[in-house]
């Protein structure tokens, strides 16, 4: 009876000290809570705490990402969707702070409410022309307003990339529109220009058309028979007289 006892509470030995061993993974920092409360923070590695009373919360320090989609207004009123891609690191030293601010949910309780203020804010300032052709430069704002306002909770905003952009039905109308009536606009000038081309080309040949371009004109029409009345200034006699060549 002693020995099962022992054979027990040996078992229950070993497997309170199987339990306590925990591993964090590199990239990450363990929380070390106990009864609620933060005792420690553990680097990457395999660390040992009493089971059962201790728990150990992971948080990723390594460069994180959120795809997010976030449906907003222009300048000019207009309905747009925006995609946008954030990366962000957590500042180990300020892991502990994080945790007792938000339990570990800092990602949705703080860092994606901040984005979609930001965002909102950027396209908001900007017609939906201007959202087009400062695309660039809205990422650039966004990431440093998101950085300044993320900053004293120890989340650096690395960087925040507009993907894409998705406009109204009633928008994309309209630019199909202007597009057709440019082009209609380019065509008519294109047509114009040509007309103008043609016409001037019409204009030269006119003044270049010399009388060697009337006799051989003739000459193509001609039956080979003279008219049996001319008068002496015919133009026929002017095409078929030699014409003298003054002497040098």
């Amino acid at each position: 009876m002693k020995k099962i006892i022992i054979g027990i509470a040996a078992f229950f030995v070993f497997a309170i000290v199987a339990l306590g061993f925990r591993t964090i993974k590199p990239g990450e920092v363990g929380v070390v809570v106990r009864f609620g409360k933060v005792v420690s923070v553990e680097n990457s590695g395999v660390s040992w705490q009493l089971p059962l009373v201790t728990r150990i919360v992971r948080i990723p320090v390594n460069q994180q990402k959120i795809d997010g989609t976030y449906s907003t207004s222009t300048k000019d009123m207009q309905t747009t969707t925006e995609f946008v891609t954030t990366q962000y690191v957590v500042d180990v030293s300020k892991a502990k702070e994080l945790y007792t601010s938000f339990l570990g949910n800092h990602e949705a309780s703080i860092i994606m409410p901040i984005i979609a203020s930001v965002v909102q804010d950027g396209v908001s300032e900007l017609t939906i022309e201007e959202l087009v052709s400062q695309r660039v430069e809205l990422a650039n704002k966004m990431t440093d307003n998101a950085k300044a306002l993320l900053s004293p909770y120890g989340i650096t905003i690395v960087s925040m990339q507009i993907t894409d952009h998705d406009f109204s039905d009633s928008y994309e109308a309209a630019v199909e529109a202007k597009k057709v009536a440019e082009q209609k606009v380019l065509t008519a000038m294109q047509e114009q220009e040509a007309a103008k081309i043609q016409a001037e080309t019409n204009r030269i040949m006119s003044q270049s058309y010399d009388q060697n371009v009337k006799f051989k004109l003739f000459l193509e029409k001609w039956n080979g028979e003279l008219p049996k009345y001319m008068s002496g200034d015919n133009e026929m006699l002017n095409f078929l007289l030699p014409t003298e060549t003054p002497a040098n």
